[in-house]
């Protein structure tokens, strides 16, 4: 189901089950051709404020493309789990589509809270509303890319170090 995504910001909110980052914000790009004009992308915590991360993808095929989205790289920004997020995109005279009733596929890292979408004709801005019925459901104009947080270089030495003595006290006791 695709419709016209210009006069709002479309997205969704979401939570994370693992820290994790979002390393590129990407846009809707409905017959994977290039976008008719830029498409601004941002991402907010859930209460509100400023984006953590905003771009702007380029319009045309200059955005690489991954299925049906466009997406440009964004400096690193850590998710939280139990943090509540909201991603939204505004592509003036493009095309947004939508995840309702299991119609997509969902990172296991990502468990989706909701459809939003800001005021009409507002253009880019925070997606504050959402509308009954939509627990689960995403307006995928904006979109992500994510990585694993890796362990610290510390958290590796100590699980190491607890093997090592867990191997020394089983080696103990079947001496003693």
């Amino acid at each position: 189901f695709e419709y016209d995504s210009s006069p709002w910001t479309l997205g969704w909110k979401f939570s994370v089950t693992a820290p994790t980052s979002i390393e590129a914000l990407g846009v809707y790009d409905s017959n994977q051709d290039g976008l008719a004009g830029p498409a601004d992308v941002g991402l907010w915590l859930a209460s509100g404020g400023s984006p953590l991360v905003q771009t702007t993808v380029a319009a045309g095929t200059t955005a690489a493309l991954d299925g049906y989205f466009r997406f440009t790289p964004v400096t690193s920004t850590p998710l939280t789990p139990g943090v509540e997020y909201l991603v939204g995109s505004h592509l003036d005279g493009g095309d947004a589509t939508s995840l309702f009733d299991g119609n997509g596929i969902v990172d296991p890292r990502i468990t989706v809270i909701d459809a939003r979408y800001s005021s009409f004709g507002s253009g880019f801005g925070f997606p504050d509303q959402t509308d009954p019925g939509t627990d689960g459901a995403a307006y995928l104009g904006g979109n992500f890319q994510l990585t694993p947080v890796p362990l610290p270089a510390a958290a590796w030495l100590f699980g190491s170090a607890l093997v090592g003595l867990g191997s020394l006290t089983r080696v103990r006791l079947q001496k003693g």
